[in-house]
């Protein structure tokens, strides 16, 4: 930058939920209070828009630059978001990403781990419940999202976890995909009871159908009375 900004924005974690600045000179540094499993994901978006061609906009077209507004950072964030799809994705997947970009992110990763000797002696934060369900939030765009949050859980390994907090983590895992399933089998049944209508060849295959949903249906809230019993009795121990 070599003129001086109409106006310096001030950011915290009280507004926002990643921060990262890159100064021109030193390291960059990270402010994040998302669980990690999050964090990457928004890390990996990031990266796919900057790898995304730039000057969409008639700005870029009519001048023949990138946009500093629709191209920037932030916006590429949005629209890689927004118009994420398989063939897309596929797209991304097979970009090839600039290695200075590859350097920045391995840094910033790194850094949204506590750098300072007093911080670094802390013990990492637990994964809980609710990391997992804002998991599977941030997921929800996803072609599986139960899928992809199962993979940022497997893939962090920094946070800390004992058995019961790996076992709330299957729950609410186990509870969405089970949720996933019964809504492929109703609609399974609505598309061939609408392609069949309701015969006697056709009622026993729909009574099938009928009856999957409803046993995964109720595996899936069994699950869920399990895991809201256990942070129930987590919270009466915890006010003792």
């Amino acid at each position: 930058m070599n003129r001086v900004p109409d106006a310096v924005a001030v950011a915290s974690l009280d507004t926002h939920r990643l921060i990262v600045t890159v100064p021109n000179d030193g390291p960059a540094e990270v402010s994040c209070n998302l669980p990690r499993p999050v964090a990457a994901s928004v890390l990996r978006q990031i990266a796919d828009g900057l790898d995304s061609p730039a000057g969409r906009c008639d700005t870029a077209l009519a001048t023949g630059r990138p946009c500093p507004v629709h191209d920037g950072p932030a916006a590429a964030l949005l629209a890689a978001a927004a118009e994420a799809g398989p063939a897309f994705a596929r797209g991304m997947a097979k970009a090839q990403r600039p290695a200075g970009l590859d350097a920045l992110l391995d840094h910033v990763a790194a850094a949204i781990l506590p750098a300072d000797d007093d911080q670094a002696a802390e013990e990492p934060p637990a994964l809980t419940a609710d990391d997992v369900r804002a998991a599977l939030a941030f997921n929800a765009d996803d072609r599986d999202p139960t899928l992809a949050t199962l993979r940022d859980v497997l893939l962090d390994t920094t946070a800390t976890r004992t058995p019961e907090q790996a076992l709330a983590a299957a729950r609410v895992i186990l509870t969405a995909h089970a949720r996933q399933v019964a809504a492929l089998l109703e609609a399974h049944y609505r598309a061939t009871r609408t392609r069949f209508g309701l015969t006697r060849s056709s009622r026993g295959l729909l009574t099938g159908y009928e009856g999957a949903r409803k046993i995964v249906t109720a595996y899936a809230d069994g699950l869920a009375d399990e895991q809201a019993l256990a942070e129930a009795a987590e919270r009466e121990q915890a006010e003792q």
